[in-house]
C-alpha cells in the first residue's frame, strides 16, 4: 500500500520571482496526470536522518487555463527544505510527491458571489490560481488586499498587474507595504480592513473571503470579520505553518479500538489507541495514508468516517458542516466508544 501514493515531477524551469522567492516549473513523470483544482498544493517528500520530511507548496497554475503544473518557494529562515529548493535544486533535477491536496477551494458552483482575498508575503500563491480561475470561468468581482514589506518583496507583481489590465472592471488589487509610513498604506489593521470592506463589497450581493498569511493575520481578519456578522462558512483559510502542535488535549475514550481503513477499495484494520493517532498508528504499520502537516491544518489527511465515532484533537480545516457529513483529518483522528471504518481516496 506503499508505492501507489509517491508520484514523481521533474523540474523543467525556475523563475525568480523575488530575491526570496521563485516558481517551479514541473513535468509529471511516469504516465502521471494530475487532476487538481485551484487552490489546492502540491506534497514534496524529503529525504531526512530522522525520516522521511513533507512539505507542501501551493500550485500557481489555474486548471481552467491549461497552464503547465507549477509551485512557488520562498526562502523561510532557518527553512531546510525552502533553501535546499531555492539554493541547490536545477532544471532536469527529480522531486518526489505525495500527490495533490487541500481544501482551499472555490464553491462548486462558483457564480453569484463577490470574492475578497486577504494575503500575505507568500500566501498569494494558492489565491493566484484561485483568482485566475475566477476570472477565466465566471463574471464575478474580485478584490485583493495584498500586503508585504516592500515593493520588492511583491510575488508576481507583473503578473497580477497583468490580469488587473485585462479585467480592469472585475479585477481590483490593494498593495499594503510596511515601509510606508501611512495608516491606509502599510499594514492591515481592523479599521483599515472594515473601511476597505465599506468601500468595495456590493450591498445585498454574497460575499465569501480568502485567507493566507502568517496566523496573527489572519486570526485579526477572522476576528474582525465576525466582528462585522459575517459567518464562518464565509471565511476560507490557507495555513503554511509547520510547527508541531506541543500539548494533545485528551479524548473521551482512552481505550483501544479497531478501525478498518479503506484506501482505494483495499481494507486493512489497525488497533488505535491514545496518544497515537489513527495516521501516527497507520505509518507505525507501514500503511501509508496521505498526510502533510500532521498537525490539522493543512487538511492533506482528510478521509471520511463512514461507521462508528472519531474524536479530533485540533481541527483548523474542516468546517461544522463537513464534520456532519463524517469528514475527518487522520492526524487528529481517535476512534471512541468502539470500533470505527474510514475510507482514504488516493487519486
Amino acid at each position: 500500500m506503499t508505492g501507489s501514493l509517491i508520484k514523481l515531477v521533474r523540474i523543467t524551469a525556475i523563475e525568480k520571482l523575488t530575491d526570496k522567492s521563485s516558481r517551479f516549473i514541473l513535468e509529471p513523470l511516469d504516465g502521471w496526470l494530475p487532476v487538481y483544482r485551484a487552490g489546492q498544493y502540491l506534497t514534496l517528500l524529503f529525504p531526512h536522518p530522522d525520516g522521511e520530511k513533507r512539505r507542501s507548496y501551493s500550485i500557481l497554475s489555474s486548471p481552467s487555463r491549461n497552464e503547465p503544473l507549477s509551485i512557488a518557494v520562498k526562502k523561510i529562515d532557518n527553512g531546510e527544505f525552502s533553501r535546499h529548493l531555492l539554493y541547490y535544486t536545477r532544471p532536469g533535477d527529480v522531486l518526489a510527491t505525495a500527490g495533490i491536496q487541500g481544501l482551499f477551494t472555490l464553491p462548486e458552483n462558483p457564480s453569484g458571489y463577490d470574492y475578497f482575498f486577504l494575503a500575505a508575503g507568500s500566501g498569494i500563491s494558492p489565491c493566484l490560481s484561485l483568482i485566475k480561475t475566477l476570472l477565466t470561468d465566471t463574471n464575478e468581482r474580485i478584490i485583493l488586499i495584498y500586503s508585504n514589506s516592500s515593493q520588492k518583496d511583491v510575488m508576481f507583481f507583473d503578473e497580477l498587474e497583468q490580469l488587473r489590465n485585462t479585467f480592469p472592471e472585475r479585477f481590483r488589487i490593494r498593495y499594503l507595504l510596511s515601509d510606508i509610513f501611512r495608516i491606509d498604506e502599510s499594514r492591515l489593521s481592523k479599521s483599515l480592513l472594515q473601511r476597505l470592506l465599506s468601500q468595495e463589497l456590493q450591498k445585498d450581493k454574497p460575499v465569501l473571503f480568502y485567507l493566507c498569511g502568517p496566523e496573527l493575520y489572519m486570526l485579526m481578519i477572522i476576528i474582525t470579520l465576525r466582528s462585522m456578522g459575517f459567518k464562518n462558512d464565509q471565511i476560507k483559510r490557507e495555513d503554511f505553518d509547520t510547527r508541531p502542535r506541543t500539548h494533545l488535549p485528551t479524548p473521551p475514550d482512552m481505550d483501544r479500538h479497531n478501525v478498518e481503513i479503506n484506501i482505494n477499495g483495499r481494507s486493512v484494520i489497525l488497533p488505535v489507541q491514545y496518544p497515537d493517532s489513527i495516521l501516527a498508528t497507520a505509518k507505525k504499520n507501514n500503511v501509508l495514508l496521505p498526510y502533510s502537516c500532521e498537525a490539522g491544518r493543512c487538511g492533506a489527511c482528510l478521509a471520511r468516517c463512514t461507521e462508528g465515532e472519531i474524536w479530533m484533537a485540533y481541527n483548523e480545516v474542516l468546517t461544522d458542516e463537513e464534520v456532519k457529513r463524517g469528514l475527518i483529518l487522520s492526524c487528529q483522528s481517535f476512534p471512541i466508544n468502539g470500533d470505527a471504518k474510514i475510507v482514504v481516496n488516493i487519486s
